[in-house]
């Protein structure tokens, strides 16, 4: 163990010389890495459009597998991701560099759709590119929901509709007038995206217009936003999901936006949709509190991740693959901000991860939380940019505001974290036992 802690703070003095602090998101010195727990966005994947086609004028780009997909593209993305994962783990001597990894330490669970199965396969195939053993895990029964992803009703979290929508209603005045004048610029500038008037005419659903505002429920107790927000939503994030994989510029929004900073200013509409559909207090402790349980249970102890075999060495490197409501349900939880250059704040794009890095003050034994966020920049998805350590991706410290006061290094006492996780989570929404 010693001879692994002198590599490890060796490593860590190379690493701080050879980038700049603010980059790299330093380890404390005399701090070893002890877990990590990630909870990753699904990567680049064809839009899911079918719902849209009656209210555009011009249609969608043709896209290299069918809607819901990972694309190849999305999927060299995370293969690159996988690779600065690999460099930057391994050089805080938390998993091996260049050998496979012992079974087990290194292991990742992803939901049951293709393109979260397909995400973690393609972030282990650029961490282990010579390790065919690696490959992330599901649910043998891939017809049911996953409830680290997608929590079911049960007795004790019945996701009661009324006082669901009830709550969401209340964060805007009681319905949609104000929001809708609020974000008035962005709608009027995604109105004339999707519909400009010279292509429009004889379309009466052509645009936001054509339903009104509310909150409805689904029937597996989720609350759906329809109306201009949602109709909005939608197509900024296909628009991001176009800039991100990469299409001709003649093809991302049709040519109509004048580049990223006019993407992300529509995508204003769907970072609304996500706050009041996935951020509300009470929806993101029924949609959360399984992930964020299963979160503090691993990083307490590396013998309880799903889908790991039973062996004495505990998961080191715990990848959980979800989507972007999984990221925004536990934003709200914790209360977390974060940006990356080149998003809005709190924005979860695709193939983002938010990290929970377990650390161990060495001269003390004492253990600390550390929250990160990584993310590939616009320019690095569109263009499939080699990730390594001297070329790295986004990266940003997240502070825990509840932690605050116990705060060291940027890093919370993995007591207090524990405390503030529980206190956030619903214990009857808790449904899955590590």
């Amino acid at each position: 163990m010693r001879i692994r802690v002198l590599v490890f703070l060796f490593m860590s003095a190379l690493l701080a010389a050879a980038v700049p602090a603010a980059a790299q998101i330093p380890i404390p010195p005399g701090w070893q890495a002890e877990r990590a727990v990630v909870l990753l966005r699904d990567g680049v994947y064809a839009p899911l459009q079918t719902e849209l086609d009656k209210h555009v004028a011009t249609p969608w780009p043709v896209w290299p597998v069918q809607p819901g997909f990972l694309t190849p593209h999305g999927a060299e993305l995370m293969r690159l991701m996988g690779g600065y994962y690999r460099a930057l783990q391994g050089g805080r001597g938390l998993t091996q560099t260049d050998d496979c990894p012992p079974a087990g330490t290194v292991a990742a669970w992803a939901d049951n759709d293709q393109r979260s199965r397909e995400t973690g396969a393609a972030l282990l195939l650029g961490m282990y590119p010579r390790c065919a053993n690696l490959a992330p895990r599901s649910q043998a029964d891939l017809a049911t929901p996953d409830p680290l992803f997608h929590p079911q009703p049960t007795p004790s979290c019945p996701m009661d509709a009324a006082s669901n929508r009830a709550a969401v209603l209340a964060r805007i005045g009681g319905d949609f007038s104000s929001v809708l004048r609020e974000y008035a610029p962005q709608l009027s500038l995604m109105q004339a995206t999707l519909c400009p008037p010279a292509l429009a005419a004889g379309r009466p659903q052509c645009g936001l217009a054509a339903e009104p505002p509310a909150v409805q429920a689904a029937p597996d107790g989720r609350l759906i936003i329809t109306g201009p927000i949602a109709i909005g939503s939608a197509a900024a994030q296909n628009f991001s999901m176009e800039n991100a994989e990469g299409l001709p510029a003649n093809q991302v929004a049709w040519g109509r936006l004048s580049g990223d900073a006019a993407i992300q200013n529509l995508l204003k509409i769907h970072r609304l949709e996500i706050d009041l559909a996935e951020k509300t207090l009470p929806i993101a402790q029924q949609r959360g509190s399984n992930l964020l349980s299963q979160i503090v249970t691993t990083l307490q102890d590396g013998h309880k991740f799903p889908g790991t075999p039973n062996i004495a060495e505990p998961v080191r490197l715990a990848i959980l693959i979800g989507h972007e409501a999984n990221v925004s349900n536990i934003e709200r939880l914790l209360n977390l901000e974060w940006q990356i250059p080149g998003f809005q704040a709190n924005e979860a794009s695709p193939g983002s991860a938010l990290a929970f890095e377990l650390f161990r003050e060495v001269s003390t034994g004492r253990r600390y939380v550390r929250l990160a966020y990584f993310a590939q920049t616009p320019d690095q998805m569109r263009q499939a940019t080699v990730l390594n350590l001297a070329q790295r991706p986004g990266a940003v410290a997240v502070d825990l505001p509840a932690c605050a006061a116990y705060a060291h290094e940027k890093s919370c006492p993995v007591e207090r974290f524990v405390e503030i996780a529980k206190a956030a989570l619903d214990p009857g929404c808790v449904t899955v036992k590590p």
